[in-house]
């Protein structure tokens, strides 16, 4: 799950040259309806080539996910994903962005054998410098 969220902030994130290139570190926080106490947040760096910071969407790697609705003010995107794979998922979200920061939140529930899991997750990013 917590890759999953980490792919599809990547893919969700502007495709717009307004984030900068450069090693950006993430942290997620996730919470899971009816896990008490949720997940830990977990904390990535990645190298974000110039390529990659005009099609972020190219991170999302072997996730099966597809986009639409996604909308963005310039500061500010937001979007609907569906997922395929073992455990089918929908959602949304909105992240909002400069050069050097990202802050955003993601909802995207699942049908697990009948059961609904819904997932909310915190995102937070920044820039830390150079690659």
């Amino acid at each position: 799950m917590r890759k999953l969220c980490f792919a599809l902030i990547a893919a969700a994130s502007p495709a717009l040259a307004d984030i900068e290139p450069g090693n950006w570190e993430l942290t997620v926080t996730t919470e899971i309806d009816g896990m008490p106490g949720g997940m830990a947040p977990v904390t990535r760096a990645r190298c974000l080539s110039q390529e990659e910071a005009r099609d972020p969407s190219r991170l999302v790697g072997g996730a099966d996910c597809q986009f639409s609705n996604r909308r963005d003010s310039g500061s500010v995107v937001s979007f609907d994903v569906a997922c395929g794979g073992q455990l089918p998922m929908r959602g949304s979200g909105s992240m909002r962005y400069s050069p050097q920061s990202v802050e955003g939140s993601l909802e995207i529930s699942a049908d697990a054998n009948g059961q609904k899991i819904i997932t909310r997750s915190r995102i937070v990013g920044r820039r830390l410098g150079p690659c």
